[in-house]
């Protein structure tokens, strides 16, 4: 079969497109022919050896998969052949076929194409529990999304316009065309990172914070929450925003690991929440988490996805790195 091999850690020139043989799916497993492969930042993190190299290359890229089941290994129901299902697996789903467990499945509608399914079960999984389950986004409140135009980003603010009563929000892009989807999905303010300081912007909509020791727990400006799947100089930044018992949830790296120095901002009592969605599988709010994705997929305008070809993969992660993708990228692996 067709996939695209990472033969060392490191940059995108290390993928390669090879032929190699069909996986078989061992105890608890499924065989899924791929339709179409996801790409998230995982797959970038995972390229770059972080946070392990324990995987020994080369290995078969890829964490999401949407397709068909064709075949079951034992300990599964042969009910699940011929359903169509998007699957979080640790590698392999840059490639024809690809094998998963039981446990990560979720049925696709019908209704619903599988290049479109993949920016659902991940992505607003992550974005339900960001909105609901961390930063419990309340009526009246201000929020800053970075990268708001992006896969988990994008979802974040449909969930909070949509869903939500009187909550504004403020999204962090890096083009106009970025700043118009945002716009037309009603995040109220935009503001453009390679043309704007987002620290001033924020001054600007919400009025300064109060911060320090003298001012006691007088709050100010800034906004109550700030979801930054972003990580690097932003960690610096992101205090000077948040305002005094604000909530800070950190849940991406896309601009590298940063360090944290709350020394600057002892006195202002936010409460940072470095979160990943993995530390909340099989739990009640993973639960809750899938049964909005199933109602959304039902009920909700979709997205559509950006969609490249397996063989330029490299080319994807690329532009995903550079800022140059919106929303869900995925790649065509077969008809």
């Amino acid at each position: 079969m067709r996939a695209v091999n990472l033969n060392n850690y490191g940059g995108t020139e290390n993928f390669e497109v090879v032929d190699v043989s069909q996986p078989t799916p061992s105890e608890g497993e499924v065989l899924i022919r791929v339709g179409y492969a996801g790409l998230r930042w995982g797959d970038i993190m995972q390229r770059n050896g972080f946070p392990t190299r324990e995987r020994v290359t080369p290995f078969i890229g890829g964490q999401e998969a949407a397709g068909v089941i064709e075949a079951t290994g034992p300990g599964v129901s042969a009910d699940w052949k011929g359903r169509r299902v998007v699957a979080m697996v640790p590698n392999g789903a840059f490639g024809e076929y690809c094998v998963a467990a039981e446990q990560t499945l979720f049925d696709v509608p019908d209704s619903v194409s599988l290049d479109t399914a993949l920016a659902y079960p991940i992505n607003l999984r992550t974005a339900y529990m960001l909105v609901y389950e961390w930063a419990k986004v309340q009526p009246g409140e201000t929020v800053l999304v970075h990268a708001a135009a992006g896969g988990v980003g994008h979802l974040a603010v449909q969930i909070m316009k949509r869903k939500l009563w009187d909550v504004r929000v403020i999204g962090i892009v890096s083009s106009k065309e970025k700043e118009d989807l945002l716009l037309a999905d009603g995040c109220d303010y935009t503001i453009n990172r390679k043309t704007q300081d987002y620290v001033e912007e924020v001054n600007k909509i919400c009025g300064p914070k109060f911060t320090g020791f003298k001012l006691g727990g007088q709050q100010g400006g800034g906004v109550d929450v700030s979801m930054n799947g972003v990580s690097g100089e932003t960690l610096q930044r992101d205090p000077r925003v948040i305002r005094k018992r604000g909530r800070w949830v950190i849940y991406g790296y896309a601009g590298g690991r940063g360090e944290l120095d709350t020394s600057a901002y002892g006195y202002d009592g936010i409460t940072i929440m470095p979160f990943s969605s993995l530390a909340w599988l099989g739990t009640e709010a993973d639960a809750r988490a899938r049964t909005f994705v199933r109602d959304w997929l039902k009920t909700e305008r979709l997205v559509t996805p950006q969609v490249y070809k397996l063989e330029d993969v490299a080319k994807a992660q690329d532009d995903m790195e550079a800022g140059r993708t919106t929303g869900k990228v995925v790649f065509q692996i077969s008809q």
